[in-house]
């Protein structure tokens, strides 16, 4: 939380701008803050005092103008709840699931109680401290063109690491360092988006990105779908990892309809040893390194089983000139033993803070 008092602004406001400026990283968040007039500071701390302040004093000064940009930031944050930092699934079902599971969804939500929008839908850490883990909570129904969208509130740990001082543990001086780990509650976001004989399942991994931790926050989904349909229901899962070498190569549609670089590749050699690179660079792409294409053209082909791009995102309206990430997460035991052994189930999308760059990461692999 910021470190001042803001008695102009209500509980729900200072919530939005709070988790406005931490829902995504600083890089993102800033020149989107520059975007709507505000100011910005040294550090995310720094700059939620300065727009607090500026806010607080517009809403004393002139309520219209504090209205339209508390607006673009409740906008903006629903976008960043939506779409931001995903685990996407795909699921293949029968039509009469689906059709069902929208007559139901349509008839439980219209029994809720709604809020006017997805920001007072934030909880406070006291609040989350006394909900239990893992129960998702419907809190969010649209349905348009026969396309359902749901999203579900859940609370689920994260786990901090932090160092310790070796000065304060002198019994472990002879180490190099000492990390200690804490679990820390907090609020998560889920998506589920029902059209024909489809169900895409979005899970937030802004708190945690482990491949377990995600499949089992995926099971919670699913085990909801299933109580709201009656019974359990037979689904296919798309399997991610066949699209790995097509994205690599980038010759067949639809990835050669777009422009992209790699920066993350995990491969098996002729020889049998793995290698696992990444760029932090946006403007590098591994493929040019030469140490791949010199490989490449000595073995003929590398065992991919993981692959990561970056797609250029021009917004001049927030001031955004930066990447959106797709991971295809394969793992070398799914190279080896096949899809019976362990599928790729789900892909990574990052960076994402609107539909429109969900669904241009989305479009290529669904």
């Amino acid at each position: 939380m910021a470190g001042q008092s803001y008695p102009n602004l209500s509980d729900s406001e200072l919530k939005s701008v709070l988790t406005f400026t931490e829902r995504v990283s600083w890089n993102i968040v800033r020149p989107i803050i520059a975007s709507l007039g505000l100011s910005t500071g040294k550090g995310r701390l720094a700059t939620n005092d300065k727009i607090l302040d500026e806010l607080s004093k517009l809403k004393k000064s002139n309520q219209i103008e504090f209205d339209k940009k508390l607006k673009s930031i409740n906008d903006l944050l629903d976008g960043m709840i939506m779409y931001g930092e995903k685990a996407l699934f795909s699921l293949d079902v029968d039509k009469k699931v689906v059709s069902s599971l929208q007559k139901s969804f349509t008839t439980k939500w219209a029994a809720m109680k709604q809020k006017s929008s997805l920001s007072e839908e934030i909880l406070d850490k006291k609040s989350i401290s006394k909900i239990s883990k893992n129960h998702p909570e419907l809190i969010y129904h649209t349905q348009h063109n026969n396309i359902t969208t749901v999203i579900y509130s859940s609370v689920r740990d994260r786990i901090i690491q932090e160092k310790v001082p070796l000065q304060k543990l002198p019994q472990l001086s002879g180490y190099d360092e000492v990390i200690a780990k804490r679990k820390e509650k907090r609020q998560c976001f889920d998506l589920c988006i029902l059209t024909d004989n489809r169900i895409h399942i979005l899970i937030d991994i802004r708190v945690d990105s482990s491949g377990e931790n995600i499949l089992f926050s995926k099971s919670s989904i699913v085990r909801e779908l299933y109580q709201l349909y009656g019974s359990n229901f037979s689904a296919k899962e798309k399997d991610f990892y066949p699209l790995i070498d097509p994205i690599f190569e980038q010759a067949s549609l639809p990835f050669s309809q777009h422009s992209y670089k790699v920066f993350d590749l995990s491969f098996l050699t002729n020889e049998g040893t793995t290698h696992k690179e990444k760029k932090n660079s946006s403007d590098k792409d591994l493929r040019d390194d030469l140490f791949n294409k010199e490989g490449i053209k000595a073995v003929g082909k590398i065992g991919l089983y993981r692959i990561g791009i970056r797609i250029k995102r021009n917004n001049p309206q927030l001031l955004l000139a930066d990447n959106i990430e797709l991971i295809v997460p394969g793992t070398l035991r799914r190279h080896l033993g096949g899809s019976s052994v362990s599928p790729v189930s789900y892909a990574l999308l990052s960076k994402c803070i609107c539909k429109d760059d969900f669904e241009t990461l989305a479009r290529m692999i669904l």
